[in-house]
């Protein structure tokens, strides 16, 4: 018995099946083809009576430059050749959370937002420097000790950042696990950032309830095959 415990332990670490509930109300799930494909479909689900249900809506979307790569979240550690690393123009995959603040360049947010929004200034930093104790963190420079020697100018990505929504990659700030990993307008590829038209972007955020928690799913369509039982994903249309 205790034999078999061990073999079954160690499959479960080897496929990487590790089971893994979504604490979330809604979700948006990003499929791509592969690895090293940098297009995506994004899908949204509300959660119904336990179960999920699919939004006819669906948009296209460009991630990182050379695809997907493992990310930090909610999701079980992965191991394998895709793994996400700061500066590798990879988005990450797993699941992740996200942040209930949205921040943008106008004073407003666009009509029919909810979800808290910040507009930023000329001071807002996401800090990309590993050495940094704000690692992985947007900043207002001049409101914390300057401690990095590489920062992104938020406002002075136009006009991408115009509304940026931040994925909740690597929260545990593990130097090199990726950085300043965001949903924004611009549709091209990304260094690490899911990117889709303006109108797409609008919608999402229109979407948004700050009432109920919002998770994000970034997988190959094979990954998600994979896991989507172990991780409770919903069931995709012609899965």
């Amino acid at each position: 018995m205790k034999i078999n415990l061990i073999l079954i332990t160690l499959f479960v670490m080897l496929t990487g099946a590790a089971r893994a509930q979504v604490n979330a109300e809604r979700l948006i799930v990003t499929i791509v083809d592969d690895w090293n494909s940098n297009t995506g479909t994004v899908m949204l689900f509300e959660r119904n009576n336990g179960s999920w249900k699919k939004l006819p809506l669906q948009f296209s979307v460009m991630i990182g430059e050379k695809g997907l790569g493992w990310g930090t979240g909610v999701h079980p550690d992965q191991t394998g050749e895709y793994m996400k690393l700061e500066g590798d123009k990879r988005s990450p995959a797993g699941i992740f959370e996200l942040d209930t603040v949205m921040y943008g360049l106008a004073p407003d947010a666009p009509e029919g937002v909810r979800i808290t929004y910040r507009q930023m200034t000329a001071m807002t930093r996401c800090i990309d420097d590993t050495a940094s104790v704000h690692y992985n963190t947007i900043v207002e420079e001049g409101s914390v000790e300057k401690d990095w020697n590489s920062a992104e100018r938020m406002q002075r990505v136009d006009p991408d950042y115009k509304y940026v929504l931040n994925v909740r990659n690597n929260a545990g700030q593990r130097k090199g696990k990726g950085s300043c990993i965001f949903f924004h307008i611009n549709k091209m590829p990304t260094s690490g950032c899911t990117s889709m038209d303006e109108e797409d972007m609008v919608t999402l955020l229109q979407w948004l309830d700050p009432r109920q928690r919002t998770a994000v799913v970034q997988l190959p369509h094979t990954e998600y095959q994979r896991l989507q039982h172990a991780w409770e994903l919903p069931k995709l249309l012609n899965n």
